[in-house]
């Protein structure tokens, strides 16, 4: 009632006495009845499209350019038609390098697509990048999944005013800031909010890409003070390139891809100028400072180069993405990349190795484990214990199906919470802990997949996904080297049934340990776990 009068407004609500009675017995239905009302504004509000584009417009990747330090080095490779390079990126910090040196040298065209991009020290140093790009007449395009930056709309829409910069969200809430409207919309959509965009992918001139499961924040590239992720990703160059950059005009040509100009059409109060500024005085300020100078000091001395180091050469690196609309074609069983991993355990003769570090295989997944096991193949599984999973609840999902794939030889071990990363790796970390991030996938020591996807529900069937498919036995044990250092009994737990009883075994101070009981966490943790366990969520996990 601001800008009532509130004397004006008592004499406006007081009732006679007369009418005291009847008014009493209505006020029960008239607040019913204002309830529904409002409910039903929420709903239509919530529920309501976005407006479509106007005009709708097919909008291509730029062609590879020619000229450039980038083009330069690739040309250097003297690729063949099909083949590609690739490379394994182990180093959090290095990869943030990477992507800021790869930013820097673009000439042409930045294509980019993330599930989350935080607004911390690593997100606005990034964006810095950006802008700059985009002053040197390179045209970015940036696709975000919604739910990490739906809080970030007027910062957004001002870097989007740029002429050379366009940020797209996937799949975005309708409400914007409303709990309730969240709510609403969850519920009254169908579970359309539930379908997320889980890639990542940094595409450069037409010629490089970096994929894996690393997002852009701070826990991503050792910069966090909490805990960082452990990760890996790929950088590739040729054919894989091209695939990558099809893919992602799928994506952003999608009607489920919404420009942000369309989502938050309100007056925005700070100027492009006075963003870029700001972001400009707080790039400076980080590249300043220790460590993440000393890096770049490091990488002009030539140890490091943007491609045709440690790179591999070959023909059999396939880029895998999951169609835009994958969740609404559940009368196909599996696509994309969950359909790849069906058929490279399936073509498995000896060993499978999954890391994932959200891993609920679910009663298929584990009916088809168990096949792999009883035809000869031996599976192995890395994932995270409790302790050392930022997702509790995915925990509970996993830990219903533990006994089961333990009894049908499946091997187990669970990464402790530890902030040893496997070598070699120039780390900046300063966390005490860390948590697996990882997704991979590796068969007879020959093929791998390094991506996005989980080995659960949510990645099978909810979420799209990316993952670059090599067949290279050389660059397949580079990425079964972190599987090997990771499942050091110092570093994690692997699992036995004694009876029916499960436990957890590593080592400490040099010696052996047994635990009968799960690694202490605490009671809020546990409590999510057991929560997810018994609750019918498994689908969403």
């Amino acid at each position: 009632m601001i800008g009532v009068d509130r004397r004006v407004y008592v004499s406006m609500t007081r009732k006679p006495p007369v009418h005291r009675a009847v008014y009493t017995r209505a006020l029960p239905g008239l607040k019913a009845l204002k309830l529904a009302v409002v409910v039903l504004l929420a709903i239509t509000a919530a529920c309501a499209p976005f407006k479509p584009r106007q005009p709708y417009t097919t909008v291509s990747a730029l062609e590879p350019t020619e000229v450039g330090p980038i083009a330069d080095r690739v040309s250097a490779l003297n690729l063949t038609s099909g083949q590609s390079s690739y490379r394994l990126l182990q180093s959090n910090s290095a990869s943030l390098l990477l992507l800021m040196r790869t930013a820097d040298a673009a000439v042409r065209s930045l294509d980019l697509m993330y599930y989350a991009w935080h607004d911390d020290v690593s997100g606005r140093l990034l964006a810095a990048e950006l802008l700059r790009a985009a002053d040197r007449g390179v045209r970015v395009r940036l696709i975000i999944d919604d739910v990490s930056v739906r809080h970030l709309d007027a910062d957004l829409a001002v870097l989007d005013t740029h002429p050379n910069l366009e940020i797209r969200h996937y799949n975005p809430f309708r409400s914007r800031d409303s709990l309730l409207g969240n709510a609403l919309e969850l519920i009254f959509t169908g579970g359309r909010l539930s379908y997320r965009m889980h890639q990542k992918a940094w595409i450069v001139d037409g010629h490089v890409a970096m994929v894996g499961g690393r997002n852009i924040g701070d826990s991503y590239f050792d910069l966090a003070e909490e805990f960082n992720f452990r990760d890996l990703g790929v950088l590739v160059t040729g054919e894989a390139v091209r695939e990558s950059t099809r893919a992602f005009d799928e994506y952003w040509n999608s009607p489920l891809v919404i420009p942000i100009s369309v989502i938050y059409d309100q007056p925005l109060t700070v100027t492009l100028a006075d963003a870029q500024a700001a972001l400009e005085r707080e790039r400076n300020a980080i590249l300043s400072q220790s460590p993440l100078r000393e890096l770049i000091a490091a990488s002009r001395t030539g140890e490091r180069r943007t491609v045709g180091v440690e790179d591999r050469i070959g023909d059999g690196a396939t880029m895998i993405t999951d169609p835009a609309n994958k969740a609404m074609l559940r009368k196909y069983p599996l696509v994309g990349v969950a359909a790849t991993i069906r058929r490279m355990g399936d073509a498995a003769e000896h060993e499978i190795i999954l890391i994932s570090p959200y891993f609920v295989p679910g009663k298929q997944g584990a009916r088809w484990l168990a096949g792999l096991e009883a035809r000869g193949v031996q599976v192995k599984v890395l994932t995270n214990s409790l302790n050392a999973t930022d997702v509790a609840a995915v925990h509970g999902g996993y830990a219903r199906y533990r006994k089961r794939l333990l009894r049908d030889g499946v091997e187990i071990h669970e990464l402790k919470p530890s902030a040893v990363a496997p070598a070699p790796v120039e780390s900046m970390g300063v966390s005490s802990r860390s948590s697996l991030h990882t997704k991979a996938v590796i068969v007879d020591g020959r093929y791998s997949l390094v991506g996005s996807f989980n080995f659960d529900p949510r990645s099978t069937w909810l979420n799209t996904e990316m993952s670059v498919l090599i067949d290279d036995p050389i660059f397949a044990e580079r990425v079964a080297n972190n599987y090997h250092q990771a499942v050091d009994p110092r570093l994690s737990y692997r699992l036995e049934l004694d009876g029916n009883r499960l436990t957890w075994i590593d080592q400490h101070d040099g010696v052996e340990r047994r635990q009968p009981r799960e690694p202490s966490s605490s009671w809020k943790r546990k409590t999510l776990a057991i929560l997810a366990r018994i609750l019918p969520v498994e689908s969403q996990l």
